[in-house]
């Protein structure tokens, strides 16, 4: 499963190549990877044609392009799922969605196991409703240390589970924690 640093560096590459382009259209071609869409496909769809993406976002393992409205489009990528940004026309074998860009740029959702998924929803202060109570990474330029540690301290189970708890600290796996501990 992808952990922290993975996911950043999928947000540096969405930000570089995403950023400023508006969403023409949008196939959805495997029903599960739009499971948390209330509407599902077509509201997915509908929610994004004609958007343009104004940020490229991440809290621990959640990434999520910032629309041109309240809202933005929020990705797990699960344990195998990839952001690709295409110009050739390639169609990946696990293609779950396509995003057709302004710039003749197709963005790709590709995802073997379809344990990741997207979704659209609201944002409080720039952030998406359903990542609102996940803790801050160690990345994050506002992430308070004397905070976390005092919160550590506070946590009566072992040091592997409060690092895997996403409302203490966000970001850490199972790979992670076994390797710091």
């Amino acid at each position: 499963m992808p952990e922290l640093p993975e996911v950043e560096v999928v947000r540096r590459g969405l930000a570089e190549h995403v950023v400023g382009r508006r969403i023409i259209d949008v196939s959805v071609l495997h029903p599960r990877a739009v499971r948390r869409q209330p509407g599902g496909a077509e509201e997915f769809a509908a929610r994004l044609r004609g958007r343009v993406v104004t940020a490229a976002e991440r809290r621990g393992k959640f990434l999520w392009l910032t629309l041109d409205s309240d809202e933005a489009v929020v990705c797990h990528l699960g344990m195998s799922g990839q952001m690709l940004v295409r110009a050739d026309g390639q169609i990946p074998t696990h293609l779950r969605i396509a995003f057709d860009l302004d710039n003749a740029q197709t963005l790709q959702f590709v995802d073997q196991r379809t344990f990741g998924g997207l979704w659209v929803t609201e944002v409080e202060d720039g952030v998406p409703l359903e990542v609102l109570h996940i803790a801050r990474d160690p990345l994050d330029p506002l992430f308070d240390d004397a905070e976390f540690s005092a919160r550590l301290r506070r946590k009566e189970v072992g040091v592997k589970r409060a690092l895997l708890d996403q409302t203490l600290i966000s970001g850490v796996g199972n790979i992670y924690a076994d390797e710091a501990l």
